[in-house]
């Protein structure tokens, strides 16, 4: 958008009324710095878009004939300097088949706990159970046995 030169809201109610000469000379002075500056901007971004112009050129050449070696290698054979490429997806390959292997181990462990060990519910069921049954009011096998011989002594 070019430089629009602010003018005060009473000087266009006044119509057509002229700036006197001697302010009018620092207006077009300062209008005319706004554009050689403005000018000055434009020119730069104009250089910068021409040098980013041939860097990209030259990139585009450097990839046109990467990509035609590619596809003129591609079709005799597998792609040159991939050997390494093809070590490192190999490893990765053997390491992502030995985690699977790691994962349905652990997989396999965690059912086998879910199957042989009891949940914190019914830990808490048999505490609810046995403290409201409370096994110390019970006899002890001690006891039960001189019971027993007790009992045995009385009936003969």
């Amino acid at each position: 958008m070019p430089h629009q030169r602010h003018i005060p809201q009473d000087s266009r109610i006044e119509g057509s009324k002229k700036p006197s000469g001697s302010t009018a000379i620092p207006k077009v002075s300062e209008d005319l710095r706004a554009i050689n500056s403005s000018i000055l901007i434009i020119l730069q971004k104009i250089k910068f878009l021409v040098r980013n112009e041939k860097i990209l050129g030259r990139n585009l050449l450097v990839v046109n004939r990467k990509v035609k070696d590619l596809q003129e290698s591609g079709h005799n054979g597998p792609v040159a300097g991939t050997g390494g490429m093809d070590r490192e997806i190999a490893s990765l390959n053997s390491k992502v088949a030995e985690l699977s292997e790691r994962i349905t181990l652990l997989g396999s462990e965690v059912e086998n706990i879910r199957q042989n060990y009891a949940k914190a519910e019914q830990v808490s069921e048999i505490k609810y159970v046995i403290d409201s049954i409370n096994p110390l009011e019970f006899a002890t096998l001690k006891d039960l046995k001189e019971n027993g011989a007790a009992q045995k002594q009385k009936k003969k």
